[in-house]
Formats: structure tokens, C-alpha cells, sequence
């Protein structure tokens, strides 16, 4: 098991009075990406029922750029009482300290561990006039002809991002990246015929695979999803040990009292159980987490190696 830095476990001692009658204004959670995709929706989701729960307006503010850079350096800056916080992503807590040469930010030393809010499969999907049909039919074509075929993602340094290059390196393939601001533009231009291939967030790209306008190849769970239970996993066609996750937590700026970090950790777990958030997470292809501070602790330094290892490999640096 791996020891969790220090920073992270050593949550702020609380200030007298501060934290008694918490939350006396409205809260005010901060996402680093624009609004409408499966981000956006789960974190709306959650601060709607957890406004509910806590008797206080909870605010869903968009601050996109930077890959989830200009919203996390926002919070990391803010006044650690718990009415500004982050939604923040494996993209701005795993990625972007590998990707980046500098950050405004320190993803552990800047922040205090909530909770592991949700996380979403991804799916490598084709549009149906390309000749592949199966993901070995895709990895032939790509060896065949190195670096013809366009992936769309719907950024860099997204989950999705970071999902190609997991399957460049371990099927041994070359592919361009073609990164959109988003799965809109990007499902825009694979639905016309522009770019062939899209790894993207299931959330996304599910109706249009349910419509028949996108061919799935392989999702990124560990097992099958049952959202598309006739779609079969990486790892169970031959790329074995092959799983990414886009995922969403909650953090606040460091220094914040315990307390309010208990309290928020505890709202958001019951918020998680409610079950009309199970049920809107389920059909936009989410899957609910929780757990405590420390386990986000855990898994994000866990998210951060693994990350660092493929940047490194894929000598990826952003500016």
C-alpha cells in the first residue's frame, strides 16, 4: 500500500466558532471545464441534492482553461472556509503535474481531500463507414498505416487523452490525437465524417452509440458495462491490465478546519445514496463513489503514477 503524503493527511486544525454553525451562506463549487458535459452534470447533480440536504445553496461555477488549471488555481488561492471549493478531476489531481512544466497550483500541498465524488468509463467508438468493425480490426489498420488514422479526444490531458496513449503504448500503435475543447465539438466532427475515431467519455458519446450514428470497439472498465453490455472491455481482447477512468472529486483549499471537511464528507456520501442521484448517475453512464479523505488521498497519488509513467513514456508535454 502506498503511504499518503503528508500534506494531504494533515487536514487543518479547526478555528474556534468557525465551523459550529457551518454553512451560514451559500457554497460554491468550482469546475475547471465548461458547462454540459458529463463533468458539469454529475457535479450539477450532486450540489442540487446536497443544497437540499445542507439547507444552503450550493453553487456549480465554470471557470474552464488550462485543462482544469485556471478553476484549481482559483480555489487553491481562496480563503479555506469551506464555502469555495473544487470539482476537481483526475486531470487536474493526477495529469496535469506531468503534462505541464509549471503549475499555479500544488495538487497535494494546495489542497484538503474530500471525497471521490463519481467516475465514468470511457469508449473508443468509430464512425460506422469506417472499415473497421472490432478493436483488433482498428489495431491491424493502424499498424498497417502508422499514423493515418485521427483519434478525436475531447481535450488534452483528459482521461480520454490519456486513454489513446495507454493504447498506443500497449497495443504498440500509432495514431494522431485530434484534441476538441470538449465532446461536442469533437462527437460533431466524428458524427460527420471528418475524423473516423473517438475515445471519449461514455456519458457523451452513449446516445449516439445507441442511435446507431457511432460503432463502439471496447469500453475502459475493468468489466463490461451495463449501460453496453454487448461491448467488450480492452483488457478482455487481449490488452491485459488496460482500465482508465475519468473521475471527479471534491477538494477544498488547504488549511480548511477538520470539521467542515468532515461535514462535507459526510453530506456528499449520504447525497451519493439518494436514490434519484443513483438513478440520473446510472443513466448518464456514472458510477457514484464516496468514501472517506483519505481514501481520495490514496487513490489520487495512485492516479498520479500511473499517469506520470505514460506521459513519460509518450513524451507528452503541454504548454
Amino acid at each position: 500500500m502506498l503511504a499518503l503524503p503528508a500534506a494531504w493527511l494533515a487536514l487543518g486544525r479547526p478555528a474556534h466558532g468557525q465551523q459550529e454553525d457551518y454553512p451560514k451562506r451559500p457554497i460554491k463549487i468550482v469546475l475547471g471545464f465548461p458547462p454540459g458535459g458529463s463533468t458539469d452534470t454529475s457535479a450539477r447533480r450532486v450540489a442540487d441534492q446536497l443544497a437540499r440536504q445542507m439547507g444552503q445553496p450550493v453553487i456549480v461555477e465554470n471557470r474552464p482553461g488550462a485543462s482544469g488549471n485556471i478553476g484549481a488555481t482559483y480555489v487553491a488561492k481562496s480563503a479555506p472556509d469551506g464555502y469555495t471549493l473544487l470539482y476537481g478531476t483526475n486531470t487536474t489531481h493526477a495529469m496535469n503535474v506531468s503534462l505541464y512544466p509549471r503549475l499555479e497550483f500544488d495538487p497535494v500541498k494546495d489542497f484538503e481531500p474530500v471525497i471521490l465524488q463519481g467516475k465514468v468509463s470511457n469508449v473508443l467508438s468509430v464512425h460506422p463507414s469506417f472499415a473497421a468493425t472490432t478493436l483488433q480490426a482498428f489495431i491491424d489498420q493502424a499498424k498497417a498505416r502508422p499514423g493515418a488514422i485521427n483519434v478525436a479526444s475531447n481535450g488534452n490531458s483528459t482521461s480520454t487523452h490519456m486513454a489513446l496513449e495507454l493504447l498506443k503504448g500497449m497495443a504498440g500503435i500509432s495514431v494522431v490525437h485530434v484534441p476538441y475543447k470538449g465532446s461536442v465539438p469533437a462527437l460533431n466532427d466524428v458524427l460527420g465524417g471528418t475524423v473516423p475515431a473517438i475515445m471519449d467519455n461514455l456519458p457523451a458519446s452513449l446516445p449516439h452509440i445507441k442511435a446507431g450514428k457511432l460503432r463502439p470497439l471496447a469500453v475502459t472498465a475493468r468489466k463490461r458495462l451495463p449501460q453496453l453490455p454487448e461491448v467488450p472491455t480492452f483488457d478482455e481482447l487481449g490488452l491485459r491490465g488496460y482500465e482508465v477512468a475519468g473521475w471527479g472529486a471534491i477538494w477544498a483549499p488547504a488549511g480548511t478546519p477538520r470539521p467542515i471537511v468532515e461535514r462535507l464528507n459526510r453530506e456528499i456520501n449520504l447525497a451519493l445514496r439518494e436514490p434519484r442521484i443513483v438513478e440520473v448517475m446510472f443513466e448518464t453512464a456514472s458510477e457514484p463513489q464516496g468514501g472517506t479523505p483519505e481514501e481520495l488521498a490514496r487513490y489520487a497519488r495512485e492516479e498520479t503514477i500511473k499517469w506520470r509513467e505514460v506521459i513519460r513514456n509518450a513524451n507528452i508535454r503541454l504548454d
